[in-house]
């Protein structure tokens, strides 16, 4: 009988988010399971907002193998899921007699696994979170529909902000996806002041701070009212998206942060079938996926120089804030 799971997580928050939905079937489907993620030191913050998580491991991609399969051990688990490419971490829960082990059977190690996934995600049929979920079949568990994951605001702590009532443009991508032109954004910047005379705070990492000040003094010269915060902990950044009346970002983890925290949220993705909105779109309430109106280049998805996210227009993304009406 499998008492306690424990999901593989060690990658982007963008990766995380997708995954937290898996906590949310098992605790509909299996109540007295124990659910735990591994995660890296760096995202395992979020795990404090997800309701449905009952315990974080922390991984240290340092770690030797041996390490690993101790630390696999002490979780006694009876089953782990595993995501992507991750040998090491397969052949110590292989070496430390994890019960149930499950993962995609196309690896060259997928014989570690004594539960594959035949199931091919490169033609982005579904949504990451789906493929997700879809997993826990092989423990027999029928997922259904796939759900938002749980995230509790009243653990989001309180942030000092120069303005109270923003937009929030998250410009770098962190080489998740392909970037949106820097001139796109300052160009999205004056039309919503334009339109909508918008506060707006440019988000991203302490070593992001000074490409975002070159992107914000363009903007400055439209007079528009623009902010920067690189925020030091996940929790912070959090907090900013959750408390902006829009965020606008690549398909990066902000913006998926921002969706599953119930934000509207505008994502922007290109045509290429492994980075599209099909298998990437962020997924909440009131979030919209964008693609280029153009059809594909003929050797897409393998384009040699991949910029047709360039083609999603300012006014595209203008016409999809007015469908959001949020103002």
């Amino acid at each position: 009988m499998i008492k306690r799971i424990l999901i593989i997580r060690p990658d982007k928050i963008g990766d995380l988010v997708l995954t937290l939905p898996m906590a949310t079937v098992i605790k509909e489907k299996m109540p007295e399971a124990v659910v735990s993620f591994l995660v890296q030191a760096y995202n395992a913050p979020l795990l404090d907002l997800a309701t449905d998580v009952d315990e974080r491991v922390i991984y240290d991609t340092n770690s030797s193998l041996w390490k690993t399969v101790s630390l696999l051990r002490s979780t006694k688990t009876d089953a782990i899921f595993f995501f992507g490419s991750k040998f090491t971490l397969t052949l110590a829960a292989f070496i430390a007699r994890i019960p149930v082990r499950v993962g995609r059977a196309y690896w060259w190690y997928s014989f570690l696994y004594n539960k594959k996934i035949y199931e091919h995600r490169k033609t982005a049929e579904r949504n990451e979170a789906e493929y997700n979920i879809r997993m826990l079949q092989a423990i027999g568990v029928d997922p259904g529909p796939t759900p938002l994951p749980r995230l509790d605001h009243s653990k989001l702590p309180n942030v000092r902000l120069p303005v109270t009532d923003y937009v929030v443009f998250h410009v770098t991508t962190g080489g998740s996806t392909r970037p949106w032109s820097e001139e796109h954004f300052v160009d999205l910047a004056l039309k919503m002041k334009q339109q909508y005379d918008s506060a707006l705070i440019l988000t991203g990492v302490p070593a992001d701070r000074e490409f975002l000040l070159r992107i914000a003094e363009r903007m400055k010269h439209s007079l528009v009212n623009v902010h920067i915060t690189c925020s030091n902990t996940l929790l912070e950044l959090a907090a900013i998206l959750a408390g902006a009346r829009l965020v606008v970002a690549c398909g990066t983890g902000p913006g998926h942060l921002a969706a599953a925290l119930g934000t509207p949220a505008i994502g922007l993705f290109p045509n290429v079938v492994s980075l599209s909105k099909e298998r990437w779109g962020f997924r909440g309430l009131k979030a919209e996926n964008i693609s280029p109106r153009v059809l594909p280049k003929p050797d897409c998805p393998q384009c040699k120089d991949c910029t047709c996210i360039d083609e999603i227009t300012v006014a595209q993304v203008m016409e999809t804030i007015n469908d959001l009406n949020i103002y």
